[in-house]
């Protein structure tokens, strides 16, 4: 059973990972918390997730969502804003000798050295393809999980991070932009997800969403089996489900807390429902 609980606020530090060639870190966000950070090399700037984040970078704003991602020059102050409850966001400093071995590695294949430091000296926003989407939560897998830093997957990752944001800057300078294949969701279904990120811990009413999307309850219903493959109802729990991950990290909750905020009446539901989603109990994320 499912009650009314306000959304809670992330923390606002979620990770801090050290010793390889890129400095890491994953930040979680709230929406009346901006985050400030000042850039020390190029700043990958990478929303995970469902997160929509906004980046004021030297007076431009760079949003951040599945389709896009950016980059933040050297010595640049960033503003990171949430759009979305429990917005997180990948931070990845980028440094020369990086970038140098990326240019001297693809030089046969004309990636041009003096075009790249030109516009990694300007903020940047980038289509989050396929590639990239991959090559980063891979990236993210491998410093987190595995704990990899200087050894050869995540020397490998970096490299293809830095040379897939040269090509993606090449094909937009020269007129090819690449359409971003992490793809907009229709109109409808756009409407009825922001309606359920904004009400994220309130009891789900697919009445009112259907109405907020401007289609009935039918039409709403195959929208969401066709392009999500799932119910609004499902799709919604999984939502929850998801910022229940994220507080567990966190570690500043109990189980049964976290049940609570979440819209869970007791611990042990919520727990069937966190393991048939994530394959592990809700207690084997918390920090020992």
């Amino acid at each position: 059973m499912l009650r009314r609980r306000q959304a809670p606020a992330p923390p606002v530090e979620r990770l801090d990972l050290r010793g390889g060639v890129m400095e890491l870190r994953v930040e979680g966000l709230a929406p009346d918390r901006p985050l400030r950070v000042d850039t020390t090399g190029v700043m990958i700037l990478f929303p995970l997730r469902t997160s929509v984040i906004e980046a004021d970078v030297r007076g431009q704003t760079i949003p951040l969502d599945r389709t896009h991602w950016g980059l933040a020059p050297t010595r640049s102050r960033v503003r990171l804003r949430a759009r979305t409850p429990g917005a997180r966001v990948l931070l990845a400093t980028a440094h020369p000798p990086l970038f140098d071995h990326v240019v001297e590695l693809y030089r046969k294949v004309h990636l041009d050295g003096a075009r790249y430091a030109r516009w990694r000296a300007e903020p940047q926003l980038l289509p989050r393809t396929v590639w990239v989407d991959e090559i980063v939560q891979r990236y993210l897998f491998e410093r987190q999980v595995c704990e990899g830093f200087e050894n050869d997957a995540t020397r490998f990752l970096e490299a293809e991070i830095v040379k897939e944001a040269y090509y993606l800057l090449r094909d937009r300078d020269e007129g090819a932009d690449r359409a971003s294949l992490v793809q907009r969701h229709s109109p409808t279904i756009d409407k009825a997800l922001a309606h359920v990120e904004a009400h994220l811990f309130e009891p789900a009413s697919i009445p009112a969403l259907a109405r907020v999307a401007g289609a009935s309850e039918s039409t709403l219903l195959r929208a969401f089996k066709r392009e999500l493959g799932c119910t609004p109802s499902a799709y919604w729990r999984m939502r929850r489900l998801d910022e229940a991950l994220v507080l567990l990290e966190a570690g500043h909750q109990t189980v049964a807390e976290i049940a609570a905020v979440v819209g869970y009446e007791n611990a042990s539901a919520f727990a069937h429902a966190f393991a048939l989603r994530f394959g592990r109990a809700p207690s084997e994320l918390l920090p020992r």
